[in-house]
């Protein structure tokens, strides 16, 4: 073995070592959620996801309407759009922050975003289960507004 065969493998050994210790610092930096969000926004991903939707009908015209149950970075958001002719179009929103996703059962089905009569008016209600930061359980209820046809969150009053 000669001298340039030997610096050769001191060489190749730097890069190895450099190699891994780069490979370590991005694995552990890719576990940071902060560095994960800012990833997200740079390379345009969405870590927006459906997880749930029902349409329904409501208000004398009978005006249809699709609801979903978003999970984000932040935490949930119900959104809710008019069908219309060609598409639907987006009328509001209730954000759930920092709350994650449950389930309920109604009528021996479990679910985590439904349509009940909470309030016994004969109108049903939007009903999307929560658990917010502290492990409370939240039944978020949304009673459509037939004046201003709009969802209004329910208060139980």
């Amino acid at each position: 073995m000669n001298t340039e065969d030997t610096s050769n493998d001191k060489k190749n050994f730097r890069i190895v070592i450099a190699f891994s210790v780069l490979a370590v610092v991005i694995a552990v930096l890719s576990s940071v959620s902060g560095i994960q969000n800012w990833a997200r926004k740079i390379t345009g991903h969405s870590d927006r996801v459906i997880i749930s939707r029902v349409n329904a009908y409501f208000g004398v015209e009978q005006i249809e309407f699709l609801i979903l149950k978003v999970k984000d970075a932040n935490g949930l958001i119900i959104e809710i759009y008019e069908i219309q002719s060609a598409a639907p179009v987006f009328k509001q929103k209730f954000e759930l922050i920092q709350d994650k996703d449950a389930y309920l059962t109604l009528d021996k089905n479990t679910t985590n975003l439904a349509l009940s009569d909470v309030d016994k008016d004969g109108h049903v209600d939007v009903v999307a289960p929560s658990v917010d930061r502290n492990g409370n359980l939240r039944l978020n209820t949304y009673k459509y507004n037939f004046d201003l046809k709009m969802f209004e969150p329910y208060t139980g009053g």
